[in-house]
């Protein structure tokens, strides 16, 4: 998070706040707070079912971004003396904008991924490194900000490095399952929709990858000891990865939602009128799971449609 030091330095006449911040740094802080408030108004005025995982995903991992940037504010841009105020809201900030992140991945990888063995395992990667690297670096941050100097600081950074590294293979991973994922289900579109599925397949994959990519420059900046550009430009960076997300969803309706074409009868390809698809027990993702005994291709259109409507 790039907090690895108080800002305030000590003179023979006691502490004196040393604020710093660039403008690269202000124009970040700018625009994420401009895209929390319309992510906000994207996810009420799109999600009719307020309601599951993948709302409150949405909803946590943009929320988080306000607090953990007005941190930023409070120790370098109006130099708080008060350390424990502004770690209080970077860390508050920081969990739900990370995690939330990439329970928002998990949910969306439950729209198209039926393994539930490895949707387990997904999950329990995002709550086991809740606490294996959530908890011990808000600690390190408190012992490190405490005063200039103390021994608190190696510890903070060394565990900082580790952490950022972490999680984003956290969501590499996620993605990665995602992309290799969205080959088999647009394979089955393919068979109906042709050119159109696959423009939207590509479509779809240079968005995820995309995605992935926004996580170097905080990895290199992270291992340049760039701190404070890293954690403005953090939190920029998961407001644009969610409004992307966004773009996802939006293109999973469109497919879905797509004219199917007909068969010999006149009658549309089978839906959930038609095949035997019934709600099964109600998942933590918010979303219906069915099954269609023999036809699957339309399954994923009520996963998707059931989060909008």
């Amino acid at each position: 998070m790039g907090y690895s030091g108080n800002p305030t330095t000590w003179t023979s006449g006691g502490p004196v706040v040393s604020p710093s911040i660039s403008p690269a740094m202000v124009a970040f802080l700018a625009m994420s707070f401009y895209n929390v408030i319309e992510l906000n108004f994207i996810i009420f005025s799109s999600f009719k079912r307020r309601q599951g995982l993948y709302f409150w995903s949405f909803v946590a991992a943009t929320n988080g971004i306000a607090p953990h940037s007005i941190g930023f504010l409070l120790k370098n841009l109006l130099g708080s003396r008060t350390f424990g105020l502004y770690i209080t809201l970077v860390a508050i900030g920081w969990v739900p904008m990370v995690t939330g992140q990439s329970l928002v991945l998990y949910s969306r990888l439950h729209l198209i991924f039926y393994n539930s063995l490895g949707l387990r395992i997904v999950l329990a990667m995002i709550v086991f490194n809740v606490f294996a690297l959530h908890l011990p670096i808000i600690i390190l941050m408190y012992g490190a900000n405490a005063s200039p100097v103390n021994s608190w600081t190696h510890p903070y950074e060394i565990y900082e490095r580790v952490q950022v590294t972490m999680f984003c293979i956290q969501e590499l991973v996620i993605s990665g399952v995602y992309i290799k994922t969205c080959y088999s289900f647009f394979d089955a579109r393919n068979i109906i929709n042709g050119d159109a599925i696959r423009k939207m397949q590509h479509h779809l994959l240079a968005v995820n990858v995309l995605i992935i990519l926004l996580d170097i420059p905080i990895l290199i900046l992270e291992y340049t000891d760039m701190y404070d550009l890293q954690t403005v430009y953090k939190a920029f960076v998961y407001s644009i990865k969610l409004k992307m997300e966004f773009r996802i969803l939006n293109r999973l309706m469109e497919m879905t939602t797509r004219k199917r074409p007909r068969n010999n009868l006149g009658d549309s390809f089978p839906n959930s009128s038609t095949t035997r698809i019934h709600d099964a027990q109600s998942t933590g993702t918010g979303i219906r799971k069915v099954e269609t005994g023999t036809l699957t291709i339309d399954c994923e259109a009520h996963r998707i449609e059931d989060i909008t409507a």
